[in-house]
């Protein structure tokens, strides 16, 4: 990345990236590569824009993943849990960014019901302390998941968790959804996803470890 800006310099106008990885496996960009870029935008006048659609809105256990590296993006991302199911996409633009008379136009921009269930959103959020919950189950989680001998790779932030699948268990997701009713995301090659609600329950939690175990374990019986 430094050595690409080095090259090109003002040729490069924006810079667009996850502070988590969403759909390429669960992927934690390192804090220092975050302030990396943001030293180099501001150096070369490129606009950082942090793709938070998925490690946004509290997701990570901090409103934006970008966060944690301490840097700001100009501008922001956003859609899925910002109307907790309910279609809206949206963006934040930092002031420096001045709006122009025919800059920006939109077809369905403005719906009032989608910006009601974005706003009882923030207030569900803030009332049940669900950015809190979500660092607490998060952790749960990945500690139990660490536990198990037969994961491997387990990472994440918050309730955007990701672990790797050996081959001689790649068939753990079908299994959970066929025997368990448990619907997890995956990832290519052998990447299960974790993306639960922000409300999820520690008994919720509790009940997919042991799902996972009794998996597993039969793996382990039909191998024998």
């Amino acid at each position: 990345m430094a050595a690409h800006f080095a090259k090109h310099g003002k040729e490069i106008a924006a810079v667009i990236i996850e502070g988590i990885q969403g759909v390429g496996g669960i992927n934690v960009a390192s804090e220092s590569f975050l302030q990396l870029i943001r030293s180099l935008c501001d150096k070369y006048g490129a606009v950082y824009i942090a793709d938070a659609v998925q490690c946004g809105y509290g997701r990570s256990g901090k409103f934006f993943s970008h966060d944690f590296a301490g840097v700001n993006a100009d501008i922001y991302s956003m859609a899925k849990g910002m109307g907790n199911g309910f279609p809206i996409g949206g963006i934040i633009i930092a002031p420096h960014i001045k709006p122009k008379h025919f800059q920006l136009g939109t077809t369905f921009g403005g719906n009032h019901l989608a910006c009601a269930a974005a706003l009882a959103v923030l207030e569900v959020m803030k009332e049940e302390k669900l950015m809190g919950n979500t660092v607490m189950t998060g952790k749960y989680l990945r500690d139990e998941l660490n536990a198990i001998p037969e994961i491997q790779n387990v990472r994440g932030r918050g309730l955007m968790i990701g672990f790797d699948v050996p081959e001689e268990i790649a068939a753990l997701k079908k299994n959970l959804l066929t025997n368990q009713k448990i619907f997890t995301g995956e990832a290519k090659p052998n990447v299960i996803r974790l993306l639960p609600s922000l409300a999820l329950k520690k008994k919720d939690a509790e009940q997919f470890i042991d799902a996972i175990k009794e998996e597993i374990e039969a793996f382990a019986v039909a191998a024998e």
